[in-house]
């Protein structure tokens, strides 16, 4: 038997009412069996009713004092409406005509209901120095507060061996407290999730060790995780660990994971790329449409205009960036051609940098005799280095997954990410991590690891989310955003522990991140392949929260001059 359950057995028996309470997935209901199991041993006496089938109900918010004492319901028979016991009504009956018999009823999710209006004047008569008792003498149920039911006018009273249990989700913010009335009429108890060694014998104990060995590393990642939420939220913001009970191997067909990054992973292979910077773009600049405004460093910001260096174009190598007002080039390779001296430059007619596909073939042509005019808009601009400082351009679709998976091979140790500005209007840019982009690829996944990937893809990260969202801190789990969030919090000790989390979930070809602005903000998940873990952690440079600071320098004024 669990401490928990040993627990609250001894709680009902001094108190009559207990009230399991914890995050979802601690066991609460779970615990409810145990203690029906073990009842006798503790207290001696036999259970009548084990709280369970048709001495357990789940609360909600329709539910009724009509449905749980007594009240007026149609009644099919008759075809008509007529007073009938509720639930509670019933079990008392039950356990009155059983004195030598206890009964365990369960109230499950009381706090989703009115519970004050469904329990109604049973209120005055459920507490433990209210209760009637059996006189074996006159054998009949003596003492007592009693109440008159409206309905029927029925006298009633609970009897001492009537003992109610409810479970209480404590993370769910959408649901209001007890009041004071009802709270001291139950004991509480806590169920907090297991961890670490205790739920690893838990799991061995309930599933075996096959069991216990395949969720090995989830339940180090768990116990590592409730460990930081418990830190920075609070108890109520834990997972429980319930979610790791019961994963038998997949049978069937297992998940595939998609592979975004394909194309950029095959050319930086092809090239032996040295670099990949990449941009989010929107909009467009120039008369032609072929400028880019490019971020530079501002303030703890970093920029993407001096990661071109050193660059090179028609032979000639420019190493570091040339004085403002001058233009310094490149060539990209784009398409099977070659444009010569395209160009970095300092934007004269704004106020910020600008990359300019003005170069052309050999023969004279430019980037738009290769892709159509407005194809280089709402695309993700990835920029290859070969090792002759000259670059490949890769288009990819601006879509949330090809963003979230260039995030997640540039939020590692040799590369890092930032936004432009706040908001919409922002665009998300960065340097790749190499190590990390080749650790990408197609996922086989055995019968083992796909049952784990399902647990925390479908199971614990929706929980996850749902619970971080509601106590208002959904940046604690993007790495762009969650330094400031640890900062806020004053919790900047626990980033290792939600790195190492980030990195778990690489192993598992997961990132989670926030997509949207404004009220359309949240928290995703996202599926980014890797074949590999990449076991190095995530340095404190590795990502760059812009926070609430504008790109004042830049412009999306259009500049005619150079553009073709």
């Amino acid at each position: 038997m669990s401490k928990t359950a040993d627990v609250t057995i001894r709680v009902l028996r001094r108190f009559k009412n207990a009230i399991l309470e914890g995050p979802p997935g601690t066991g609460k209901t779970f615990v409810v069996s145990e203690i029906a199991a073990n009842w006798y041993d503790e207290t001696g006496r036999e259970l009548g009713g084990n709280g369970n089938g048709r001495y357990a109900i789940t609360l909600h918010p329709s539910t009724t004092y009509e449905e749980f004492v007594e009240g007026l319901r149609y009644d099919d028979d008759n075809q008509g409406f007529s007073r009938q016991d509720g639930f509670l009504v019933n079990l008392v009956c039950e356990a009155k005509s059983n004195p030598d018999k206890d009964y365990l009823v369960l109230l499950d999710e009381i706090n989703r209901a009115n519970v004050p209006k469904v329990l109604g004047d049973v209120l005055l008569c459920m507490e433990n120095t209210k209760r009637s008792y059996y006189d074996r003498v006159v054998a009949e149920w003596k003492g007592g507060v009693e109440v008159t039911l409206p309905y029927s006018g029925t006298i009633f009273s609970v009897p001492d061996n009537l003992f109610l249990l409810g479970t209480m989700n404590t993370s769910d913010r959408s649901i209001a407290p007890l009041d004071s009335a009802l709270r001291r009429r139950f004991g509480f108890v806590r169920a907090d999730p297991l961890g670490g060694n205790a739920l690893h014998d838990a799991i061995k104990q309930t599933d075996g060790e096959d069991a216990s060995d395949r969720m090995a590393q989830s339940v180090e990642e768990l116990t590592n995780l409730n460990a930081a939420l418990r830190d920075c939220l609070g108890p109520d913001a834990t997972l429980g660990h319930s979610y790791l009970f019961g994963a038998l191997a997949t049978s069937g067909t297992k998940s595939s994971t998609p592979d975004p990054l394909e194309p950029l992973r095959n050319l930086a292979n092809s090239v032996n790329a040295e670099r990949v910077l990449w941009l989010e773009v929107a909009t467009t600049s120039g008369g032609s449409g072929n400028q880019l405004d490019i971020p530079d460093e501002k303030g703890t910001r970093p920029g993407l205009r001096t990661e071109f260096y050193p660059m090179s174009s028609s032979g000639t190598q420019t190493l570091v960036p040339s004085p403002s007002g001058t233009q310094d080039f490149l060539d990209v390779h784009f398409h099977g051609v070659t444009l010569f001296e395209n160009s970095l430059e300092y934007n004269s007619g704004g106020s910020n940098y600008r990359f300019k596909y003005k170069g052309r073939t050999a023969t004279g042509e430019g980037i738009y005799d290769f892709t159509p005019r407005g194809s280089l808009e709402h695309k993700a601009h990835i920029f290859v280095r070969r090792p002759d400082y000259t670059y490949d351009l890769l288009l990819l679709d601006r879509d949330p997954t090809i963003i979230t998976a260039l995030l997640g091979v540039s939020n590692q140790p040799g590369g890092w990410t930032a936004r432009t500005m706040p908001g919409a209007s922002g665009r998300n840019y960065g340097v790749v991590d190499l190590d990390a982009l080749a650790a990408t690829g197609t996922v086989e996944r055995d019968a083992d690891e796909d049952a784990e990937w399902m647990i925390w893809r479908y199971a614990i990260l929706p929980q996850l989310i749902d619970t971080v969202t509601q106590l208002g801190i959904p940046d604690l789990l993007d790495p762009t955003t969650r330094e400031s969030a640890l900062a806020l919090l004053g919790k900047e000790d626990l980033a290792q522990r939600f790195e190492s989390f980030d990195t778990f979930l690489r192993r598992l070809s997961l990132f989670v991140g926030i997509e949207g602005h404004g009220l359309s903000r949240g928290v995703v998940v996202s599926e980014v392949p890797t074949r590999e873990l990449v076991t190095t952690g995530v340095d404190e440079t590795s990502s760059v929260e812009v926070g609430d600071m504008a790109l004042a320098d830049e412009d999306t004024s259009e500049d005619p001059t150079q553009d073709d």
